[in-house]
């Protein structure tokens, strides 16, 4: 009952806070997602709604908390104080759910009962909330595009960035060998790669089996740390690689692709809209229950834009697309491609857009 004690008498008050997308709504609400994303400053400010001695915040996460002391003694100690509401962070199973009015809990894996959210890094429009310092739209993308989408990263007012990211994944990710294989997966950042050749690249630097390759990958896809897009009517033909924060691989090797990383951003405001991704052989990001592509052309004047998709009409005639957005930075424009209608965007402009 100590541990329970001492944790009923600590205040929890966030120091920085933006609004996310994401609110708690529900009385059973179970929040997951990637490490670092702002999950327990969400919870936070939740609770910072409720009176000191109305909420009982545990991390079993923190080495001083016993967790086996905690499952025996909660319910008693919530029967004790008029708490309504019980945070349970990183919630391993351990022990039975106590009765409550309301309880959160962090967990990777969904329950029964219970409404779960899906927390990721932030997106351009929640960046924009984050940078108080900077008004210009253009200016704030350029930012973004370099610092990423991390809360914790965006706050640091450390100018080496790539060290702040470093720091930041070695926490997120511990196991050595697994950050080996994380760091030589950020090289294929927006690429069509195999683990076979993930494994003939990792070889000779590292000991390691495929079975433990495998293994490892899929943990990091189920951390969300790491995502395989399928080609479209291929299942099983070449996946294509994206991060969980396009500027990562900026901090983990010395190779500067904007046009892979750039492809990233786009990707990654789709998946946070939750729509099913796929890519072609001729388009960047499909998304066929809205029959609707991305093409991610940064730079290309608008003359050139339309003489490439000319080239793909056919493909898009097959596939039965009747939009395509191609996010530029800077450039824009609208045409028609017979019935298709072909929007020439800038990312800023696009990422805000419903």
């Amino acid at each position: 009952m100590e541990i329970l004690e001492n944790l009923y008498d600590i205040k929890h008050k966030n120091n920085h806070f933006f609004e996310r997308k994401i609110s708690i709504t529900s009385k059973k609400t179970l929040i997951n997602g990637v490490k670092k994303s702002g999950k327990t400053s969400l919870i936070i400010d939740y609770i910072s709604n409720f009176l000191q001695n109305e909420v009982l915040y545990i991390d079993l996460n923190d080495t001083r908390v016993d967790t086996k002391k905690v499952g025996k003694n909660l319910q008693k100690f919530l029967d004790l104080h008029p708490i309504k509401i019980l945070v349970i962070e990183n919630f391993d199973h351990s022990f039975t759910l106590p009765k409550v009015e309301e309880i959160i809990l962090t967990c990777k894996e969904e329950i029964e009962g219970f409404d779960t959210l899906t927390l990721y890094p932030l997106d351009f429009e929640e960046f924009i909330a984050f940078d108080v310092r900077h008004s210009n739209i253009e200016t704030i993308f350029q930012i973004y595009a370099n610092t990423g989408s991390y809360p914790q990263i965006i706050l640091n007012s450390s100018n080496s960035v790539h060290w702040s990211m470093q720091e930041m994944l070695h926490v997120m990710i511990s196991d050595a060998t697994e950050f080996e294989i994380f760091k030589q997966l950020s090289v294929a950042q927006s690429s069509q790669i195999s683990l076979f050749q993930i494994y003939n690249q990792l070889k000779s630097s590292i000991k390691i089996s495929k079975d433990s390759l495998y293994k490892k990958v899929k943990k990091l896809e189920n951390d969300k740390m790491i995502f395989f897009v399928e080609r479209y009517g291929f299942p099983k033909a070449t996946k294509k690689l994206f991060l969980i924060d396009f500027a990562l691989k900026n901090a983990l090797t010395f190779k500067k692709e904007f046009l892979k990383r750039f492809q990233n951003m786009v990707f990654l405001e789709l998946l946070k809209k939750n729509y099913e991704v796929y890519y072609t052989q001729n388009i960047d990001l499909y998304v066929p229950h809205k029959n609707y592509a991305v093409l991610c052309i940064p730079f290309l004047p608008a003359e050139m834009i339309k003489l490439k998709l000319q080239k793909i009409l056919l493909h898009v005639k097959e596939l039965g697309i009747k939009k395509i957005d191609i996010v530029t930075v800077g450039n824009d424009g609208e045409f028609w491609l017979k019935n298709t209608k072909c929007s020439i965007i800038p990312f800023w402009d696009w990422a805000l857009q419903d």
